[in-house]
């Protein structure tokens, strides 16, 4: 009978070869325990790897989607807010014009102009509100500021182009300033004819543009799902800010002249009318807004579900049972204790402690 000898260095490079394998598999087991899936998908699926790609491809993205939708909520969210505050403008202003009453004495009717100036400022404000950098009500132009300030001047102390292009018009129509004593000459029907066809259709026309506004009447669309797309903001040429727009000139430019009751009357009138429309104009843009921040929640809702559906089908495909791969994990590191302890002892065997 033959035998034949193994040395020690054998032995040691066994143990360093499983000692290596097992510490890969550890790895991939305490993987597998953390994340709930397969370490090597390709590897323990083969031919079926293909349908854990496409669900992947699927959940990441709707889960995109719904991130976005999270975007286009900031976006509705501050629309919403900032067109609260222009509705409590023209609110303001209509309830200032509907106070006046028939009282027309030169205190009140310079607190309703104060009034109004203050409203128009704010309306200004909440129309140039930008969120992540964009304007709100550009349209599609969200790098640029929507509303100029009418009561701004610049640096050589020039009134803005809106304030310029009122002042025109008014001495063009009456051949004097708002300010001059002698409007008090100015008849009810030519002031109604002046607000019907010469001021009104520079705010409704194309001179709001000119004068006014540098957004763009295409509004900001937003996807929220593979079918559907939402209206996600409003543009500063809409109905409501181009009458609120007017019933604010009106009442800082013209409320305290020295008009007559009668013509006074008729452009308070014409001024209330104004203000109606800014409101419903206003507040049709919040209606429009707020359908579409329901339409975001139900897609939300409907994404979410076909999500879960998806990461439950996949969860199955590559799902791995946690406690087999835990007591596999356990076992591994006994091991390579184990491998560890035998090389320890090995590496101690020595030919002089022998003899």
């Amino acid at each position: 009978m033959k035998t034949s000898s193994i040395s020690s260095l054998t032995i040691q490079n066994a143990m360093r070869l499983t000692i290596g394998d097992a510490q890969k598999q550890m790895s991939d087991a305490q993987k597998e325990v953390t994340t709930g899936k397969y370490a090597d998908v390709g590897t323990a699926l083969g031919a079926t790897t293909s349908n854990a790609v496409d669900l992947t491809s699927d959940s990441l993205r709707l889960q995109s989607l719904i991130s976005t939708n999270a975007i286009v909520n900031t976006r509705l969210d501050a629309s919403q807010s900032a067109l609260n505050q222009i509705a409590s403008s023209a609110e303001k202003i209509q309830q200032t014009l509907v106070g006046l009453g028939n009282s027309y004495e030169s205190i009140t009717l310079s607190s309703a102009k104060k009034s109004v100036n203050d409203a128009l400022d704010m309306f200004v404000s909440a129309a140039n509100t930008s969120v992540n950098g964009e304007y709100l009500f550009s349209g599609v132009n969200t790098d640029v500021k929507p509303m100029s300030d009418y009561n701004a001047v610049d640096s050589a102390g020039n009134p803005s182009a809106a304030k310029t292009a009122f002042r025109n018009a008014f001495f063009g129509a009456f051949g004097m300033t708002p300010e001059n004593p002698a409007v008090s000459t100015i008849t009810p029907t030519a002031m109604t004819n002046f607000l019907n066809n010469t001021l009104e259709p520079m705010f409704t026309g194309t001179d709001w543009n000119t004068n006014w506004s540098a957004a763009s009447n295409d509004t900001m669309t937003s996807r929220i799902s593979k079918t559907e797309t939402v209206q996600s903001s409003t543009s500063a040429n809409s109905n409501g800010f181009r009458y609120l727009g007017l019933v604010s000139v009106v009442g800082s430019e013209m409320l305290a002249g020295s008009y007559s009751a009668e013509t006074r009357t008729a452009m308070v009138a014409k001024a209330v009318e104004y203000s109606g429309k800014a409101v419903s104009g206003v507040n049709e843009d919040r209606t429009k807004l707020g359908l579409s921040q329901q339409r975001v929640k139900e897609a939300n809702t409907s994404l979410g579900a076909q999500k879960d559906i998806i990461d439950t089908q996949l969860g199955n495909l590559t799902g791995v049972d946690a406690y087999e791969a835990s007591t596999r994990l356990n076992n591994l590191k006994s091991l390579i204790e184990t491998s560890y302890t035998l090389t320890s002892r090995l590496q101690k065997l020595s030919l002089v402690n022998y003899l």
